[in-house]
């Protein structure tokens, strides 16, 4: 399948938008909600280095749920349709709902219209780990983050962001043809949980691409790799850069084993453009490998990640992280999960942090 952007192309793609979301007259029955989601719960301890007044290391307890409110039937005209909502049980700077979204299927591909992540994100590929996580992973609840970077820039994630995390948008993903997939996103502006008409006061018109070729060769080996690219116009009237980034990612296994790897390199202004004194300038990458001999899995995995930070001090803020992971699977749905890993911060003006956790916990899905 070939997507066209020719004259014409934009009236007729919200036509088929339109006949995709129109309701079938004889549809048999509406569609009904199901509830799907996992609950990990961890046990550990961190040991930081002494930072600050505060002793941050010790032992805690975290957690990490998500509950999904998911359904989708066929209609007679042989449209697939579906909803999805995703809860977070831990609300994480007051984001309760994560995902909030409908979808559309056929022959001609899959439409997207919500709350989501973009089609660069959706479709990339990067380290394994079969524990916590390093890559957009939750590594700084165990480790202060003397720094303040996040996810938005490469510097914890090769996941392209740049701050759109969540705004609504129309996505298409086309269908896989000949082991390759495209997916595009349009996102108005880079604002979550927002039903107010757009601005140019942020960064705004985005546009997400991702791209995967798939391979299955058979008796256990298979090949992933991604690209993809992300971009949006900067704020009007402001010295914003514009919002840019790119990630290459593959993923191959063989024989029980699992190695991986991703880079993304990043460009734009934090807080969706309007904080102009905060570079996301900058560039990481992660690479590891995992082994699998059930019900047992283990996983070891490196990131290492850099961004401007603040614009009037010289420098870079770094990350660096190594983990070592292991799931076991007690049974369908249900795996005891550990890591051990190792960070350490570097803000550009000079503080630093470091320290290593230890961590069991449980993970049920439903």
């Amino acid at each position: 399948m070939t997507l066209s952007l020719r004259r014409g192309g934009l009236p007729l793609l919200f036509a088929t938008i339109a006949v995709a979301w129109a309701p079938s007259a004889n549809a048999a029955e509406k569609l009904h909600l199901g509830i799907e989601g996992s609950m990990t719960q961890y046990f550990g301890y961190a040991d930081n280095d002494d930072i600050g007044t505060a002793d941050t290391s010790g032992f805690d307890v975290k957690s990490d749920t998500e509950i999904g409110f998911v359904g989708d039937t066929t209609l007679d005209n042989g449209l697939q349709v579906g909803v999805e909502v995703v809860m977070n049980g831990n609300s994480n700077n007051d984001e309760q709902i994560k995902d909030s979204y409908s979808w559309v299927e056929a022959d001609f591909g899959r439409f997207e219209l919500g709350k989501r992540d973009n089609a660069a994100a959706q479709m990339h590929y990067a380290a394994p780990d079969v524990g916590l996580g390093i890559n957009d992973a939750d590594i700084d609840d165990w480790i202060v983050n003397s720094t303040g970077g996040d996810s938005d820039s490469a510097f914890k994630s090769t996941y392209l962001f740049l701050g759109e995390d969540k705004a609504t948008k129309l996505t298409y993903y086309s269908p896989r043809v000949m082991d390759l997939q495209l997916g595009v996103s349009y996102i108005p502006e880079f604002e979550r949980d927002n039903n107010g008409q757009p601005g140019d006061d942020r960064y705004n018109n985005g546009i997400g691409i991702g791209v995967n070729y798939i391979r299955d060769f058979g008796e256990g080996t298979s090949l992933a790799v991604a690209a993809g690219f992300l971009t949006a116009s900067a704020p009007d009237n402001s010295t914003a850069d514009r919002a840019k980034g790119y990630s290459v990612g593959f993923e191959f296994v063989h024989a029980g084993f699992t190695v991986g790897g991703s880079y993304a390199n990043t460009d734009g202004n934090a807080d969706g453009g309007t904080d102009t004194a905060t570079s996301l300038d900058g560039e990481g990458f992660d690479i590891g490998v995992a082994y699998a001999f059930e019900p047992v899995t283990v996983s070891l995995s490196y990131y290492h990640g850099e961004f401007e930070d603040q614009v009037a001090v010289a420098g870079e803020s770094e990350n660096d992280t190594i983990m070592l992971s292991g799931n076991y699977e007690v049974g369908p749905g249900v795996a005891l999960v550990g890591s051990l890993f190792h960070s350490e911060f570097k803000d550009e003006t000079g503080s630093e942090n470091e320290g290593t956790a230890a961590l069991v916990g449980m993970t049920i899905e439903f």
